[in-house]
């Protein structure tokens, strides 16, 4: 699950760094057009639309990746907190008793401190 985490954030970035390469290739391959030069070879020249709506789509899946991920992310929190509720519902109670019994053990303590070389007990 971390490397999922870690993978998808840089997937967008390169995305957008390849298809921005993919738009400068085709500028300068217009820019070849408009001053009488033409592409090397046909069919290497990719149609802009074409490569555009499937670096969109791409990019579209990606974002809905993430947001399913997201979504995931969501559930486990959620259900994470509720457990966290539960234990604290159980717990509360607890260290109630426990300081009382704190409590209980130094007043007994106490009782029998004030006599010299004594024990405690009467």
């Amino acid at each position: 699950m971390a490397d999922d985490e870690q993978n998808t954030p840089g997937l967008v970035p390169g995305l957008v760094q390849e298809f921005a390469a993919q738009l400068r290739g085709i500028t300068e391959g217009l820019e070849g057009l408009a001053s009488g030069r033409f592409p090397p070879a046909p069919g290497a020249f990719p149609l802009p639309g074409a490569l555009s709506a499937a670096q969109l789509a791409s990019i579209a899946d990606s974002i809905a990746a993430q947001r399913r991920s997201i979504d995931a992310l969501k559930t486990q929190l959620s259900s994470f907190d509720e457990q966290l509720a539960v234990l604290e519902q159980v717990l509360g109670p607890l260290a109630e008793w426990s300081g009382n019994w704190a409590e209980l053990e130094q007043r007994l303590l106490n009782l029998g401190g004030g006599r010299p070389g004594g024990s405690g007990r009467a």
